[in-house]
Formats: structure tokens, sequence, C-alpha cells
């Protein structure tokens, strides 16, 4: 059986002509698993994704966290799912501290949404997703605790994909993703800028969240999947410094790769 993959939002933080935040699909057979909710939810709107969320008997929706770049796009839901029912799978109060619904439910409300989430013209149901191992749409699903301003997490479905994105360099992600066939993780920086007085400091701040594309790379060259995709690029630095981040990346981890949104991997 096969999946393919498709970054419907490569960026992080503000949204882009060119790169939405952060958003990805897995297609598979009986289901559609969505990786957050940034503002690349929007493209499910594209005609091209149409028979992906159409076709699908089931949708599931993963969070990895409740950072407002990853979950603007659930106001979008009732555009592409209305009338259907949606899993949504948060982390749960035990990573969080905090109950997913309530979290939700003060987002999805007045002022802020017109309507409240009940009212939603659509079955959303909130699922809080524990560390561990799931059995979800006909897959298992893996969840991993991630170090970040507030506590993130990984999925790892079957052997296909490790998605991970807004983290500190963490040796438990190799560990994580083992043998997997594609690795997607964050690259807020290069990664050389630590090497540079002048540029030190920014490395300083990014690394107590985020991940450098060198970093990431020598977790993917440990886990020995067979790709890496950079994905939660920096919205403020241009194509020029995304390229040489990824060329970076390459000198450790030849089987690196940034996708432009849209771009599909086949599993």
């Amino acid at each position: 059986m096969t999946a393919n993959f498709t970054l419907l939002g490569s960026g992080g933080w503000i949204p882009t002509a060119r790169r939405e935040t952060t958003c990805a699909i897995l297609s598979l057979p009986d289901a559609l698993f969505i990786f957050d909710a940034g503002t690349g939810l929007s493209r499910l709107l594209e005609e091209r994704f149409r028979p992906e969320y159409e076709a699908a008997r089931e949708v599931h929706l993963f969070l990895s966290h409740y950072h407002l770049d990853h979950i603007a796009g659930l106001v979008y839901l009732p555009a592409m799912f209305k009338g259907r029912t949606v899993h949504l799978h948060a982390p749960a109060a035990q990573i969080t501290g905090e109950d997913p619904r309530e979290i939700i439910s003060n987002i999805i409300r007045k002022p802020y949404n017109p309507q409240a989430l009940d009212d939603l013209p659509l079955d959303l149901i909130i699922e809080p997703l524990a560390e561990g191992e799931h059995a979800i749409g006909g897959a298992s699903v893996q969840v991993r605790k991630q170090i970040h301003a507030d506590p993130s997490v990984a999925f790892r479905v079957n052997d296909w994909l490790v998605f991970a994105t807004d983290t500190a360099d963490d040796p438990g992600t190799a560990t994580f993703a083992r043998g997997a066939r594609l690795l997607v993780h964050e690259a807020w920086i290069d990664g050389i800028e630590e090497q540079d007085p002048a540029t030190e400091q920014i490395a300083r701040e990014a690394y107590v969240a985020h991940t450098s594309a060198r970093q990431a790379a020598a977790r993917a060259a440990e886990a020995e999947v067979d790709e890496l995709v950079l994905c939660h690029l920096n919205p403020l630095r241009g194509d020029a410094y995304h390229e040489r981040m990824l060329a970076s990346a390459r000198e450790i981890f030849p089987g690196t790769r940034i996708l432009e949104d849209g771009e599909t991997v086949v599993l």
C-alpha cells in the first residue's frame, strides 16, 4: 500500500504569497490525514486537491500544538467539510496541561469567529491524543512530546512519515524517526550562524524552541530515513537563504529537499 504526502503550507509564523503556514496532508486509501491547520489548509480549496478530501471516507486532523500559525485554518473547515465528520486529534492535557476541547472552544467562538464550536456546520469530534501508539484511520499513529516554547508533539504514521515541526533539536527525534521513509522536520535557521560572532546570538535565540537545517539533517542521517523535507521555513528569509540552508543540510544528509507548497511525495 502506498500513500501520498503533500505539503500545503511550508512556512512558519507569517503566510506569504509563496509559502502558507504549516499544513500537510497524507492521503491513505480510506482516510485523509491532515497535519496542522495553518493557512496552508486553504489550498484544499484548489481544484487539484478536491479529490483528496471529497473521496476520503474518514478525515483526521492532527494538531502538533496550539500556536496561531498552526491553527488559523480551523475556521476554514466548513469550507471543505460542511456536513461531514472531522476527527480532530489534539495534544492531551497530560502533554499541555490544558484540555484540548477547552482550548479550541475558546478560539472558535464569538467575537473571534461568527459561530461557536458546537454550531459549526460539520461534526468536529475532538479527540485528545496522549503520547504513545494509536490505531487511527487504518494506520498506526505514534505521538511523541517535543521541546518548544509551548509543548508540541511529533507524529509518526506507520513507516511512511514522521512529522516533527516546532521543536528544538532533540536526540529523541532520531530514535522516533528511525527507519521511516520520510522525515518532515522544521528548519528555522541554517545553522552556520553559530560559527560567526556576528550572528551567533540568532542561533542561541532560535535553539531555545527551534531547529536548524544542519541539526535536522544530522537527525535524519542518524535515523537512517530515506528522505528529509525541511519545513516551517522562516518567512523573513528569502529564497537565497533557503537555498543556502538546503545546501548546508545536504552536506550532512544528501537526501534533503525543500518542497514548494502543493508539491507531493509518493511514499
